[in-house]
């Protein structure tokens, strides 16, 4: 196997071992929601767009993040005031954007919804 199609192998490794934890969990479960909301309501080619955007950098930064208090876990088994800050700074980048995804959801599928409750 070329080493081009062994990193992939790892790539997928690294995919497979972040669904693992509990933050994955959530964050695929509000992406597979937005997929199938953008499915029910028959989204914009644009929509599409921002949704998977946002799918994407919010499922990547939860990776880097895990990835982040891993290598911190194993640099600073014990408690440290300034490993916990980068943990915690990490973190928050993830929810910084995962609150921009989510404001962005609503605004795309708030009228939609909407439109069905008021239908009539």
């Amino acid at each position: 196997m070329s080493v081009f199609f062994k990193s992939f192998t790892y790539a997928f490794k690294g995919i497979i071992l972040s669904i693992k934890e509990r933050n994955m969990k959530i964050h695929v479960g509000c992406a597979i929601l937005s997929i199938l909301f953008g499915f029910l309501f028959n989204i914009t080619i644009t929509e599409w767009f921002v949704i998977l955007i946002c799918i994407g950098a919010v499922l990547a930064l939860e990776m880097i993040n895990t990835a982040i208090e891993h290598l911190v876990d194993l640099v600073e088994p014990n408690y440290n005031p300034k490993a916990g800050a980068i943990k915690d700074i990490a973190a928050g980048a993830v929810l910084v954007f995962s609150i921009i995804s989510a404001l962005i959801g609503i605004m795309i599928f708030g009228k939609y919804i909407l439109a069905l409750l008021f239908e009539n």
